[in-house]
């Protein structure tokens, strides 16, 4: 999102700031970043066509989602409008290809079409409202007929952030996905919204005083196994869905 003049962006939620450090990378395992990043990838890699195909990773950031497609045995290319994102992801993901560019402007980011897949992971809640339509369109274009797109992206029940804009509804993903020749082939819920596992809870495990690795740990392995895949979607702070491109 690097051209202010076409589009109006907050340059308070400029994403870019972010990354001084790559820091899916530098996450520990049990940190609670982490164990939801794990949660949702995951749940989203499963959902995907059975490799080998191409998958174009949409707001790749430094790398992590493209290096796991990589291991589960995809081709990959990761676009980002975060320079040093992408310096970070060609840095620790070498098999993968990798471009820079406004993702809401994908048919200009010299990207070759035909990928049989594409994943957009925790990213249209960094995208304007106005911008979200331009990001399906553009990932449209780049997939042949039947490819799957797999989008991850917070509810509006999950607590906000201050990178984020206004987070989108289900039914708003819905629209913009059948506008732009999607058709919904399944919708998940993820994260559960327990206080157990909210960052102020969290902080009692993990402070700048004193931290309790093993509970993390413990909290890990309870919420990958009872608290990461929600049946209601009332409970749920995450959308997870698939759909195919007609």
């Amino acid at each position: 999102m690097n051209s202010p003049h076409l589009h109006d962006d907050d340059p308070a939620k400029d994403y870019r700031r972010r990354y001084s450090l790559p820091d899916q990378f530098v996450w520990d395992e049990a940190d609670w970043a982490r164990i939801d990043f794990d949660g949702y990838t995951t749940m989203a890699l499963t959902l995907l066509p059975a490799p080998p195909v191409r998958v174009l990773d949409v707001g790749c950031g430094p790398g992590l989602t493209a290096r796991r497609l990589l291991e589960a045995g995809y081709g990959v290319t990761g676009v980002d409008y975060n320079e040093r994102a992408i310096a970070f992801a060609e840095l620790l993901v070498p098999g993968a290809a990798f471009v820079q560019g406004d993702i809401r402007d994908l048919p200009k980011q010299n990207l070759s079409p035909g990928y049989e897949a594409a994943v957009c992971i925790e990213v249209m809640e960094h995208v304007p409202s106005k911008g979200r339509p331009l990001v399906i369109e553009g990932i449209r274009s780049l997939l042949v007929e039947n490819a799957i797109l797999v989008l991850t992206t917070p509810s509006p029940r999950m607590g906000t952030n201050p990178w984020d804009y206004e987070r989108a509804t289900l039914s708003e993903l819905r629209h913009i996905l059948e506008d732009h020749r999607f058709r919904i082939e399944e919708v998940r819920f993820q994260h559960l919204l327990t206080p157990w596992f909210s960052p102020r809870v969290w902080r009692i495990w993990s402070n700048r005083i004193y931290d309790i690795p093993a509970i993390r740990r413990a909290m890990r392995r309870r919420f990958l196994a009872r608290w990461n895949a929600v049946d209601d979607e009332t409970r749920a702070g995450r959308y997870v869905i698939a759909a195919s491109a007609r």
